[in-house]
């Protein structure tokens, strides 16, 4: 029987790691002058940030769990640098996107790796998370 209590140490490890810096800023504690307080008035033509996009959202869960069954399809030495790679991908994404974004990657990237799949799809995932390790990660 596989322990899977590595992989949940490194998952946790993983979000602790991207929630720390969240957890350790301070909100300021001055009043917002009234200019600086926001207007009452909706914006128009304000894009919506990313993390709140639901279909921005799915495509992270999509590739969360692609690269969860990459480490899965991955042999057992080269199955920690997979890890690493997507955790690096999650640090990209809580940097750019926000912690809501990087939690839903790594919950998918925990899910894509723990639930039983065909593993004659392993071919297709490999390929799919090279383009994104070759568009996201070598920059």
């Amino acid at each position: 029987m596989r322990s899977y209590r590595p992989r949940a140490t490194s998952l946790a490890l993983a979000c602790l790691t991207l929630a720390g810096p969240a957890l350790a800023q301070n909100p300021s504690t001055t009043p917002a002058t009234p200019a600086q307080a926001p207007s009452a008035a909706p914006a128009e033509n304000v894009p919506t940030p990313p993390a709140d996009n639901q279909t921005f959202l799915d495509g992270l869960r999509r590739v969360g769990v692609m690269a969860g069954q990459v480490v899965e399809c991955s042999p057992d030495a080269d199955r920690q640098a997979q890890i690493s790679q997507a955790m690096d991908l999650a640090n990209r994404i809580a940097i750019h996107f926000g912690l809501k974004a990087a939690f839903t990657f790594v919950g998918a990237l925990g899910y894509g790796s723990g639930y039983p799949f065909d593993k004659a799809g392993c071919t297709q995932a490999i390929d799919g998370w090279k383009q994104v390790k070759a568009k996201y990660l070598s920059k």
